[in-house]
């Protein structure tokens, strides 16, 4: 299923094998572009048989609720005040630069362990 996001609020916390929630359902981003306009995810017959995922209709609207982590991640680093981490992440996802930008090593340089 792929689904088109217009909302940046929840886009920021859009990436490749993130969890995403779309209308209370818990799944895992199978792709999705760079600034997380589109994202869109595998769902197996069960899950498509035993959740509201089975009623959705092209163009119908969902709730989705982005990955915990990312806003864990942005919380972090908007806490260091105006470091050059807080800069790189806004950078980041405004899109305006590299989603690989923010790598293992980026975190961990700025106390994300």
């Amino acid at each position: 299923m792929t689904f088109t996001v217009t909302d940046g609020r929840v886009s920021r916390y859009i990436v490749p094998k993130g969890s995403i929630s779309v209308s209370g359902v818990s799944l895992t981003v199978a792709d999705c572009d760079a600034i997380g306009s589109w994202f869109s995810v595998a769902v197996i017959p069960l899950t498509y048989a035993e959740t509201n995922l089975q009623y959705l209709e092209p163009g119908d609207p969902v709730n989705l609720e982005g990955d915990v982590l990312g806003k864990y991640v942005e919380k972090f680093l908007r806490m260091s005040n105006g470091s050059i981490a807080t800069a790189q992440l806004e950078t980041v996802m405004a899109g305006s630069a590299s989603r690989d930008a923010i790598t293992p090593e980026f975190l961990m340089e700025n106390g994300y362990l």
